[in-house]
């Protein structure tokens, strides 16, 4: 059992406090009716067949407000079912370097190859987008179910100057906030509806820090999943692309894998879109909450109005108080 508005519990301490008012005012009500009338005359005291069913319909308030505490607190049950993510953003890296053919035909063909077999073994109602960067990051495909859409987009990418990894995560953010996928903000990383798959042959060299770019996909709970084409060095001015890109997937919960064979890009491809096929669902019972709470209001009703029909008039008693 899981809540997703934990807080409301908090409010089940004040059960005790209603219980203890609703004893206390029986109390009184008894007292009352001794200050008024003299029990050796009349006996206001009700049967104790009334008593028990004021106790039951006191017993069953009290439990009426602590289930709807419970529904307030929105509890939910984990379930082996299993449900699509609903969007998964392709970045690809489109400078000058990815055309090198130590991996064949060249390291973006290798790419383009392995994201085309990923679009054939993710789940068919998951959106895709794909979002490509060099000097700077621009979204090609907004996610979309349409596989065609992405497949033609990758036929036709065009090739610049810069590595802007950066900038091609948040630009992949913006628009998986866009696809409406993140409308509430993920528990955490594994059960965010949302992947981003960044694929790169280098280190980042224009736009924003990637790991400030990380920092913002931590805090919205979307993991990226970083990939890297060749050994390539890097710049002498920053992190390796290893030490870049491990740090940027292990920020955000993603991971990090490199690749330097064509087959093996398209095995690792083929991999993740199995993986990320599916997430365990929670499922919100509140509503069973909600049933239960007007059922024990109903049976408190009527507990009540049954104590009020059987209650017999006053008895006046027969036999005089002694000393008159």
């Amino acid at each position: 059992m899981t809540w997703k508005s934990p807080g409301w519990l908090w409010a089940l301490l004040t059960l005790p406090v209603l219980a203890g008012a609703l004893v206390a005012w029986s109390r009184d009500r008894a007292r009352a009716g001794a200050t008024y009338a003299d029990p050796r005359l009349i006996d206001l005291r009700p049967p104790r067949r009334v008593r028990l069913l004021r106790i039951v319909a006191a017993a069953l308030a009290v439990l009426t407000a602590g289930m709807g505490i419970v529904a307030l607190a929105r509890p939910a049950l984990p379930t082996d079912a299993k449900e699509p993510r609903s969007t998964i953003m392709l970045a690809i890296d489109t400078s000058k370097s990815m055309a090198k053919t130590d991996l064949l035909p060249s390291r973006l063909a290798a790419g383009v190859e392995a994201a085309r077999r990923f679009l054939a073994v993710a789940p068919k109602d998951a959106a895709i987008g794909l979002v490509t960067f060099d000097n700077g990051a621009v979204v090609r495909v907004s996610p979309v179910t349409d596989r065609g859409q992405v497949s033609r987009a990758l036929g036709n990418l065009p090739i610049g100057e810069g590595t802007a990894i950066g900038d091609a995560v948040l630009a992949a953010l913006s628009a998986i906030q866009g696809s409406g996928a993140l409308a509430q903000t993920p528990q955490s990383s594994g059960t965010s509806p949302a992947r981003i798959l960044l694929l790169t042959d280098g280190a980042n060299s224009a736009g924003s820090n990637p790991l400030d770019a990380a920092a913002r996909a931590a805090a919205s709970r979307v993991p990226v999943y970083t990939f890297l084409l060749g050994n390539d060095p890097g710049r002498s001015d920053q992190l390796r692309p290893t030490e870049m890109l491990t740090a940027l997937a292990n920020q955000t919960g993603g991971v990090f894998t490199q690749s330097t064979s064509a087959p093996d890009l398209k095995r690792v491809f083929e991999d993740i879109g199995v993986a990320v096929a599916s997430v365990q669902r929670q499922d919100e019972v509140t509503v069973y909450a909600v049933i239960a709470a007007i059922l024990l209001l109903l049976a408190a009703a009527g507990a009540l109005a049954a104590s009020e029909m059987t209650r017999p008039p006053a008895r006046a008693s027969l036999t005089p108080p002694r000393g008159a």
